[in-house]
């Protein structure tokens, strides 16, 4: 694959004195290129070490294991936590020695030099045996940043090369001496290693960042936002103006008085924002307020900090649901075993599922991969949270990640990072995860130079469509940090989901029914979708809202005790695009003579062997028998008028007595349960086309006794 890259900054060796024929290269300035190297095999473990700089918390900053992999920095970044670093400075000789999976013969070496560059003394190749090759002594002068040491020979080593060993002068340079990365090709043609950028990006000046205007943005300082599923409103951070909760403050490295930050909202209707509108108390106090995330309803809030009845706050996150009278005081999220560091200057930042069943954290973790790493924790039947667990160095380095974004499908991750090749500070990457263990992801990749700059770049907000992305900058603001949107590329979109809200009602009344709503996968379900998300449910009005990812097959199902479930079924297999979809779904009074379509039992064609997509649909019938103990049935099969009569009756009556033997397996006593196989005799609707045979291809369940 290829990407657009920027050349870490390849010098020639100068001065350079070959010991086995090696030969420099001119000096090349940073620039892009088209392809990440290939061909490259980087080093994979390190051997020996003569120092390295430990942290007192024993966190892998700057520990010899940073200069395994590909290069973390580009040459503007400077020095990073994700490079060995020797213990102490100028000290004078250090060296490290690494090895390659696959010996094999090498053309060229890579060194990433992440600060000190020029102090490289010698180089050293090692066969599979231990022989050892000295390969070049130097006494080049390079530029004193970031830079990329190469050493290509004219011919490729007549032996394997198993391991390298790099030997420092440290006093060459004034201050720490860093190496990012050690690699070899062998390939002639001098490596350059780049940003990793889809190819499909478009250039800078193809992104176009459009300021939301004076309803959005004022004077002060509009940050974090965060825009609902349904794209229609946009909650964002506002600090500094005078329409803020609280008294003003002189706050450190501030001149002037201003009132800290709280929560601001502002709503789209045809297609023109709103006035934005202070959230107000209890969401807002006297302290530092903001808003993390919020569900697909609209109705839940993840809000920053703990807060209590007297005002006071601390770290750690609340929740607040908005009902008919306003925004509830927020509660405190319980984190099993998630202990909130405060050393550092930590802050912590929060991105909650569309679902409410999965937070992902940015935290300093007490054993991970250094700054701030990224972490999943899943909701608890108790309404607590799972241990944070470490999403694992696919997406974590030795350098903060933060601001994690989770898109609406449940598995594409933006965050913001300097542990990856970037355009200055932190850039914006964005991640897919690859099964359900929250630790297999793919290679993030940088936005690219239109969304992310030299500045610190993060904050990234995607609606459930994926059409737009909203951020906070500077460039272009109306004061100080505004709000602006950007339409995403395809390449960096997350899957497209379908958002799918109705309302619960009562079949005989017509009138709303305060009831859950039941998910589950039917059908074309993978290892990222095996469970379907739940539905949010708003208990004054019935109405029920949820997302659901693409490319499978759904049933939705009410549940309220007294009822019976008239389930549905919603493929969305054939799929592509982003969609709203209005659905209402019925509860049928538990009385008696009433009839209920199972739409969500499945045979196979001309079997009555039940698929198991019906078992989550019958496993509701035998939890219905259960609640309601006196409760017997009538079990009817309906076949459409294609092929023999006789068979179809047969059928029909073999498919009932299938689902009867499973309401017996589950522990439903068989005089419980009648059966009638019906054949064709009673279609509900033409048989003409095969859309309206599925409807008379169907089980029925009717109320024999309440």
């Amino acid at each position: 694959m290829h990407f657009r890259a920027i050349v870490l900054g390849c010098w020639g060796l100068m001065g350079f004195a070959p010991t086995a024929g090696a030969q420099g290269r001119a000096s090349a300035p940073p620039g892009v290129a088209d392809s990440s190297p290939s061909g490259v095999r980087w080093a994979s473990r390190v051997l020996r070490v003569s120092s390295e700089t430990v942290r007192p918390d024993q966190s892998p900053e700057f520990r010899a294991g940073q200069a395994l992999g590909a290069p973390n920095h580009t040459a503007t970044q400077g020095p990073t936590t994700c490079a060995w670093q020797p213990a102490l400075p100028d000290a004078g000789e250090e060296f490290i020695q690494v090895a390659f999976d696959a010996p094999a013969p090498v053309r060229q070496l890579l060194v990433a030099e992440s600060a000190g560059a020029g102090s490289i003394q010698r180089v050293f190749f090692y066969d599979p045996d231990g022989k050892e090759y000295r390969i070049a002594d130097t006494t080049y002068a390079a530029p004193s940043v970031g830079n990329l040491f190469r050493c290509v020979l004219p011919q490729a080593t007549s032996y394997p090369v198993g391991s390298v060993k790099i030997v420092l002068n440290t006093v060459r340079r004034p201050g720490f001496s860093q190496i990012d990365a050690i690699g070899v090709s062998d390939s002639p043609t001098p490596v350059t290693v780049g940003i990793r950028v889809s190819p499909k990006a478009p250039k800078p000046e193809q992104v176009v960042k459009e300021n939301l205007g004076k309803e959005v943005n004022s004077r002060a300082r509009e940050l974090n936002p965060v825009i609902s599923p349904d794209g229609k409103t946009l909650y964002f951070t506002r600090w500094g103006h005078p329409d803020n909760l609280g008294e003003a403050i002189r706050e450190e490295g501030v001149s002037e008085k201003l009132k800290r930050q709280d929560v601001w909202f502002a709503t789209q209707q045809n297609g023109q924002w709103q006035p934005s509108v202070n959230i107000g108390s209890p969401v807002n106090n006297d302290d530092h307020n903001a808003l993390c995330a919020i569900s697909t309803d609209g109705r839940t809030a993840l809000l920053l900090n703990r807060y209590y009845p007297d005002g006071r706050m601390a770290a750690g996150i609340s929740t607040s649901h908005r009902e008919a009278s306003g925004w509830t005081f927020p509660t405190p999220v319980e984190i099993k075993n998630f202990g909130l560091t405060t050393g550092r200057g930590d802050t912590y930042e929060y991105a909650l599922s569309g679902d409410k069943k999965v937070l992902v954290i940015a935290t300093r973790p007490a054993r991970g991969s250094g700054g701030k790493d990224l972490h999943v924790s899943f909701a608890q039947d108790d309404g607590s949270w799972s241990e944070p667990r470490n999403l694992g160095p696919d997406v974590n380095s030795a350098e903060h990640e933060s601001t994690p974004f989770l898109a609406a499908d449940n598995r594409t991750l933006y965050f913001s990072t300097k542990g990856r090749p970037g355009y200055g500070d932190d850039d914006i990457f964005v991640s897919r995860r690859l099964d359900d263990s929250w630790t297999a992801w793919t290679e993030p990749e940088n936005l690219g130079p239109g969304i992310n700059t030299p500045a610190w770049d993060g904050y990234l907000s995607i609606p459930a469509s994926g059409e737009w992305a909203y951020l906070c900058s500077e460039d272009g603001s109306m004061g100080k940090e505004d709000i602006f949107r950007l339409k995403l590329f395809d390449a960096i979109k997350p899957d497209p989901v379908a958002i799918v809200s109705g309302t619960v009602l009562n079949f005989a009344t017509k009138k709303p029914v305060a009831a859950d709503v039941l998910t589950e996968v039917l059908a074309g379900s993978d290892t990222l979708h095996r469970e379907a998300p739940k539905a949010d449910f708003n208990p004054e009005t019935g109405e029920f809202k949820l997302v659901l990812p693409l490319g499978l097959s759904y049933g939705l199902a009410p549940a309220k005790k007294g009822f019976v479930a008239v389930s549905e079924q919603l493929d969305l297999t054939t799929e592509r695009r982003y969609r709203e979809i209005r659905k209402n779904l019925y509860l049928i009074p538990l009385e008696t003579g009433r009839t209920i379509t199972l739409n969500n039992v499945f045979f196979a064609q001309s079997q009555f062997e039940l698929l198991p997509a019906s078992f989550p649909e019958l496993d509701r019938v035998v939890e219905l028998m259960q609640q309601n103990p006196t409760l017997e049935i009538l079990v009817e099969g309906h076949t459409d008028n294609q092929g023999d009569f006789n068979l179809n009756l047969q059928l029909s009556g073999e498919r009932v007595k299938a689902v009867k033997s499973y309401l017996e397996s589950k522990g439903i006593e068989g005089r419980r349960v009648q059966t009638k196989g019906w054949g064709a005799t009673r279609p509900v609707a033409s048989n003409l086309t095969e859309e309206t045979r599925k409807r008379n291809r169907r089980v029925e369940i009717t109320v024999v006794r309440p």
